[in-house]
Formats: C-alpha cells, sequence, structure tokens
C-alpha cells in the first residue's frame, strides 16, 4: 500500500506536541483504462489506525495537463466527466477495507482523456493526554490525502516521443496522441558508466502528455540521455536513450 504527506489538523493550542497516529492506505495511484481493457475498475483503501475515518472522494478533469495552462474541471454529470466514481462518501472503520468503483464513460477518444480523483479522509475528535502542569499541551493528528491519476487511452495509442538538440539543451517532445512516463533519467558523458557520478548527472522523471514538452539543460552537451520508460500502468518498464 502506498501512502502520501498530507494535511496536518491542530487541534488544541499549546506548546508540546503529541503525534497521533492516523493512516489511510490505498492500493494504488494510477488507474490506466488502456486499448482492450474492461472500462471499470477498483481502488482499495484500508483504514490502518485506530480512528474512523469518513472520506471525501471527488473526481475532476485535467484540460491541457502538463502545460501551462492545466486545468482541473469540476463537472457534476458524470455523462459530462465521462467518469463515474462510487461512491462519493464513505466510512471505513479501524482495520476495515473499502472499495471505490471508477468506470469511463468514454466512448472512442481520439487523444487521451486525463482524470484526477482526491481522496480526503477527516476523523472525528481527538482526546489529547494531560501534558503536566508545567506543559501545555497540542496532538497533532497526520491525514493522508490521495491524488488518483486516471487516463483513458484512445483505440492506437502512440507517444511519439523525440528529442531534439541545440548546445546544450535537449527537448524531449510527444508528438503522439497518448502520455507516457519518463523517470530515473541520467545524463552521462560519452563513455561514461551509467550510474557513476562524477560523470553522470541525474536529470529527474516527467510524465509527457500529448503536445508536452521537456527542455533539459545539460552540463556536457555530449552527454547521452537515458532513462526508464514506463508506457502503460500494467507495463514493464523499459530503457530509452536520447
Amino acid at each position: 500500500m502506498r501512502r502520501a504527506a498530507a494535511v496536518c489538523l491542530l487541534l488544541s493550542a499549546g506548546f508540546v506536541p503529541a503525534p497521533a497516529s492516523a493512516q489511510l492506505a490505498i492500493d494504488r495511484l494510477w488507474v490506466d483504462f488502456e486499448p482492450g481493457a474492461p472500462n471499470r475498475s477498483d481502488l482499495v483503501i484500508r483504514n490502518e489506525s485506530a480512528d474512523r475515518y469518513y472520506i471525501t472522494v471527488s473526481p475532476v478533469e485535467v484540460t491541457s495537463p502538463g502545460a501551462a495552462d492545466e486545468q482541473r474541471v469540476e463537472k457534476s454529470d458524470p455523462e459530462q466527466l465521462g467518469l463515474l466514481v462510487s461512491p462519493n462518501r464513505l466510512v471505513v472503520d479501524p482495520g476495515g477495507m473499502r472499495a471505490i468503483r471508477v468506470v469511463s464513460l468514454n466512448e472512442q477518444v481520439a487523444t487521451d482523456r486525463v482524470y484526477r480523483i482526491r481522496v480526503t479522509p477527516q476523523v472525528g475528535e481527538i482526546q489529547a493526554d494531560a501534558p503536566g502542569a508545567d506543559a501545555r499541551g497540542m496532538t497533532v493528528k497526520l491525514l493522508t490525502a490521495y491524488d488518483v491519476l486516471v487516463t483513458v487511452r484512445p483505440p492506437k495509442p502512440n507517444a511519439g516521443v523525440s528529442a531534439t538538440r541545440a548546445g546544450n539543451e535537449v527537448t524531449i517532445r510527444n508528438a503522439g496522441n497518448t502520455n507516457t512516463l519518463l523517470f530515473d533519467g541520467v545524463a552521462c558523458s560519452p563513455g561514461a558508466t551509467p550510474g557513476a557520478a562524477e560523470n553522470c548527472e541525474d536529470v529527474g522523471a516527467r510524465r509527457l502528455y500529448p503536445a508536452n514538452e521537456w527542455k533539459i539543460t545539460l552540463k556536457d552537451p555530449n552527454a547521452k540521455l537515458r532513462f526508464k520508460e514506463r508506457r502503460y500502468a500494467s507495463s514493464e518498464p523499459r530503457e530509452v536513450a536520447f
């Protein structure tokens, strides 16, 4: 189960922190509706804390994903949104598990349709232990909120990733109709062994959606770029170089 850092709720004022445990786990953070796959999938959440969780589930569509004008658009009608997420509210007792059903209502799309599902937990009141006569108490409850990526693919997806160089700058473009994930990127000088710190530099990771560009400035203009590429949520990463 994966975890992501999220919100702190300060539940009583004071000076001596007394952390309280709160853990919500989810089985994955990427739902990928690939060609030929079923149009429905389940997210499984588990309450690993001693608290009852009241959970809100909020889907939005991401327009112009990965671009400067990216926006998250809320639509109350699932037909207009193209995604049905149920339930929108649920209660999970300590040690309990619940499933969130995600259904794509899209027919054939020309290019990726991209969504985010926010899974936000809340808890009831917290009882803080008495801090003693010489200190005032504060209880901090750490809650985990998740932002699940949902991608709906076209019938014949093709990322169409290519790279061009100009001096020490490399521009990687996705001219295709679907997204791909490049990660564990390194730029290594000619003849260097990948991973050798003295001859290689980390360049990070990025998901490239259709029409996205990623500009990378290299210390060595002759350096070779190497990445791991994951095309689908179900696929194994492969090595690519530019």
